[in-house]
């Protein structure tokens, strides 16, 4: 397995354990051979004084494991030099002892480099170099300096008087006693330097410095051969001692939250501390030299060890200040390289609005007429026409009235180059800032910015083809009429005729070159009040400040004006006319769009009217175009709203005086409009597309019903009314063969009735598909004859079975007969034609086509559209309808219906 740092770590910890507690049993069974019963030894309080010592450190290392990963090194380290001191103790217990004083010395001097490393990490969650660097350097100054007073002038006298020269083993205890000293010092100085945690910190040098004073006392006590009781005493300080250390370790553990605020630094203390123990390292040097004479070699040792860890200050304060310089210098630089790059600069202000400072590597310069910037009024450096409310707002500022604590100007500034700039300045009161002390000013070139703005603007309310203005402007200057309540108003609405024709054989280039010529002409006819337009593609419109009477002459004359030929470059003459639709505000003014839409219809209704004219808005115009537009949308849903329904009017045979047929004639009630009229529905299917679906739906009714009549015995056909667009599209005759297929009816029993004026368009695709569909089975009746524009030569070509012989050619307004009936009755004979004579009101229309041998009839005189159950009991009971008398007719049905011809769609 390899081996990760935790692991090492834990391996190390157990290790370095496993060595103290080993070191410990060992005094103590040394301890307890050596010692008779009933006595106590002063190596046996020194060892029961290890023992605590190691028990604390344990304790101490297993409750640093509950404080943050940050911060639980420096208790570890605590922990780790409680533990070295324990061990080397024991092991000075029960080595002989010139080896135990040097083990003592080395753990002693160990245990405070453990400690003097912990409390120097104290403050930071981790390493941080330079500060450990001047803490430690700064502690070791100070503690030198007091190890250097308290031995010169007490410590060595003294130990000179009791104990003589110093011996190997006095040294295991003066020198790890000296590092206590200084390292004291180091936890002095770095209380005074940290901004936190500075009662965790003294509480926890303090404890430091306890435990290691009771422990260098036990062993001094021991080493020197003092009294058991004195050995036991000192033995159980140490413990208590180290118990402290292990409280301030549990304290930390429960309360290892960061502190909330950072407490103030003390610079001053800090550096009066360390001029006090330079001072009195130099008192030592006189007193000394004034009562003793010469410093002894181990104290000018130590006299130069506080020299040079004062030369090692002022070496890291020669870097600090170097550090600090060069990060200074490249802020600078940094900042210069900003400023230099960027489009505004910074001016700063005394109370005078005089320019104070400026800084030297900005874009652009401020500069009065002279050329000055530095020591001139920031009032000169603005334009004339600015410098009024320019002062009025910086005296606001500097009299404290400005809530903010700055004032924002848009001014023009003139540079080094005499240019004015325009500008977005904001100046801001730094008066009560010392490293300030006036008015700081940004000034901000936005004249890019302004230029850009008025581009989009431009670019956002015109077109960029014509020059004229687009919908939003138009839009805007509706509102901005409304919002005055300017009822002096009229929108004219323009659209080209024939454009698209244009643009497709000229290309799309040709076509905005006319159209700029067209904006051209637009405009020559515009007043200064007026506002012309371009909406999109070919559709312009003008705003009239005019009244109705003067908005009807402009479209007079702009029609005149379009429609006279367009000369261009390559000496082509193209011809196009234009349709203008008027609204005035009395149609709309209330509503911007509203109006738009006003003159929208009125460009409809001239464009309905023939083109190359114009049209003002008709109300009832409006009205039919709702309503149009409505039953396109309610007809959307009307088949699965199950609205519509079919009715039957029949067709009567003259040879036998019976019902052979019927035409299906659809219906629509709907809840909310009521009956709607075919009239009405049938175009608005037409325009919406829906004619596909309402001829499948009526093909698969009709084929119901006559599997319906299949079923009674009726052999009766029915006709379906279809138009060119069903008969183009190839799923027509799928939908149709698969109506009759799935009723089970034959197709002969299935009529498709074409409308004559719909062969005008694709003969050829037309013939195919009527061929296929009669090929099938199905007949074919051509409706209307005699009102469209087939000729008798595309009558020989169309696949007709029945010749419908329109209203027109039968029946005159006065109730006559046409004087084309008969003829038109042999012509279809001729042809080898069924014909159906429609339309038949009077009696004597009625004669005259049984006198004209016509086959087949229909008409209100004869009987009016009905339900299929009403259709169905005629054809049950009374089967032969027509009388044999040339003018005897049945009685009940003789009397037209007051439904008009056009219901039949």
């Amino acid at each position: 397995m390899t081996p990760t740092p935790r692991r090492v770590r834990q391996s190390l910890s157990w290790t370095a354990t496993a060595a103290v507690w080993c070191s410990v049993l060992a005094a103590a069974v040394a301890v307890a051979l050596d010692t008779a019963f009933g006595t106590i030894a002063p190596g046996t309080a020194a060892a029961l004084g290890s023992v605590g010592a190691a028990c604390a450190g344990s304790l101490m290392w297993r409750a640093a494991r509950r404080i943050e990963a940050g911060r639980r090194t420096t208790y570890q380290l605590m922990a780790a030099g409680i533990q070295t001191m324990a061990a080397s103790f024991a092991a000075a217990v029960w080595l002989p002892d010139p080896a135990g004083d040097a083990v003592a010395g080395s753990g002693f001097a160990a245990a405070v480099v453990l400690w003097a490393l912990a409390l120097l990490r104290l403050p930071d969650r981790g390493w941080a170099p330079q500060a450990v660097q001047r803490r430690l350097v700064d502690g070791s100054f100070v503690g030198l300096c007091v190890l250097f007073f308290a031995w010169t002038l007490f410590a060595r006298p003294l130990f000179a008087q009791m104990r003589g020269p110093l011996g190997e083993g006095d040294l295991a205890i003066v020198i790890p006693g000296m590092m206590g000293i200084v390292m004291l010092g180091v936890g002095f100085t770095t209380t005074f330097r940290i901004q936190r945690w500075r009662r965790r910190h003294a509480s926890a040098y303090l404890a430091v410095f306890a435990v290691h004073f009771t422990g260098l006392s036990t062993f001094v006590a021991w080493q020197w051969l003092r009294p058991e009781e004195r050995v036991l005493w000192w033995s159980v300080a140490w413990v208590a001692t180290c118990a402290a250390l292990l409280g301030v370790t549990y304290f930390a553990a429960r309360h290892h939250k960061p502190a909330p605020i950072d407490k103030p630094n003390y610079p001053g203390v800090h550096y009066t501390v360390m001029a006090g123990a330079g001072a009195l390292a130099a008192a030592t040097v006189l007193i000394n030299g004034a009562t003793r004479g010469a410093l002894p070699l181990d104290a000018a040792l130590l006299g130069l060890a506080a020299v040079g860890a004062l030369g090692a200050r002022l070496v890291l304060t020669y870097f600090d200040v170097r550090r600090v310089t060069g990060e200074a210098a490249a802020r600078q630089r940094r900042l210069s390289a900003i400023v230099g790059v960027a489009s505004d600069t910074v001016l700063v202000l005394d109370e005078n609005l005089k320019v104070t400072w400026h800084p030297e590597d900005s874009a652009w310069r401020p500069a009065t007429e002279a050329g000055e910037c530095l020591g001139a009024s920031f009032l000169d450096l603005v334009h004339v026409d600015d410098r009024r409310h320019t002062q009025e707002d910086l005296r606001t500022l500097l009299d404290g009235l400005s809530h903010t604590g700055q004032v924002s100007l848009n001014v023009r500034v003139r540079d080094a180059s005499r240019r004015w700039r325009h500008t977005e300045t904001v100046v801001s009161d730094l008066r009560g800032r010392p490293q300030v002390r006036g008015l700081v000013a940004r000034v901000e070139d936005v004249g890019a910015r302004r230029s850009l703005e008025t581009e989009l603007a431009r670019m956002a309310y015109s077109d960029p083809l014509t020059g004229l203005a687009n919908r939003r402007a138009l839009l805007q200057s509706l509102e901005d009429g409304v919002a005055a309540e300017e009822h002096q108003t009229a929108l004219l609405l323009l659209d080209l005729d024939g454009f698209k024709n244009v643009n497709d054989t000229r290309g799309h280039d040709f076509g905005d070159e006319l159209l700029v010529e067209v904006s051209r002409r637009i405009k020559e006819l515009l007043r200064p009040t007026d506002v012309g337009a371009r909406l999109g593609g070919d559709e312009f419109a003008i705003l009239l400040r005019a009244s109705r009477a003067e908005a009807v002459a402009t479209a007079k004359a702009l029609v005149a004006r379009l429609g006279e030929p367009y000369e261009f470059h390559d000496e082509s003459t193209v011809f196009v006319t234009g349709s203008v639709g008027i609204a005035t505000a009395a149609e709309g003014l209330g509503d911007p769009e509203l109006l738009l839409r006003n003159a929208d219809l009125a460009l409809r209704a001239a464009k309905q009217a023939g083109k190359n004219r114009y049209a003002t808005y008709d109300a009832e115009f409006d009205r039919v175009v709702r309503r149009k537009n409505e039953l396109s949308q309610e007809l959307r849903g009307a088949i699965l709203r199950d609205e519509l329904r079919l009715v039957y009017q029949p067709v009567f045979s003259t040879a036998d005086r019976s019902i052979v047929g019927a035409e299906a004639l659809m219906r629509w009630h709907h809840p909310r409009l009521g009956h709607v009229s075919p009239a009405e529905f049938i175009p608005a299917a037409t325009e919406s597309g829906l004619t596909q679906d309402l001829a499948v739906w009526t093909v698969n009714r009709a084929a119901e019903q006559l599997a319906a009549w299949a079923n009674g015995g009726i052999k009766a056909w029915i006709s379906v009314n279809v138009s060119v667009k069903e008969l183009h599209t190839h799923l027509f005759a799928t939908e149709v063969n698969t109506a009759l297929i799935a009723a089970g009816v034959p197709a002969k029993r299935l009529v498709l009735e074409v409308t004559e004026h719909d062969f005008s368009h694709q003969m050829n695709t037309l013939i195919a598909q009527l061929g296929a569909l009669r090929g099938a089975g199905v007949r074919i009746a051509l409706d209307d004859f005699g009102s469209g524009y087939s000729s008798l030569g595309q009558l020989d070509r169309l696949p007709v079975d029945i010749l419908k012989i329109d209203r027109d050619l039968i029946a005159k307004d006065d109730g006559g007969v046409g004087p084309l009936a008969a003829v038109t009755v042999a012509l279809g004979r001729i042809l080898g034609m069924e014909v159906i004579a429609e339309g038949v009101e009077t009696d004597l229309q009625l004669n005259a086509m049984i006198t004209a041998e016509a086959p087949l009839v229909q008409g209100y005189l004869l009987a009016k559209p009905m339900d299929p159950d009403d259709l169905t009991r005629w054809l049950t009971e009374e089967p032969r309808a027509l009388p044999s008398g040339p003018y005897d007719v049945p009685g009940p049905r003789d009397t037209p219906s007051d439904v008009p011809e056009s219901e039949k769609s």
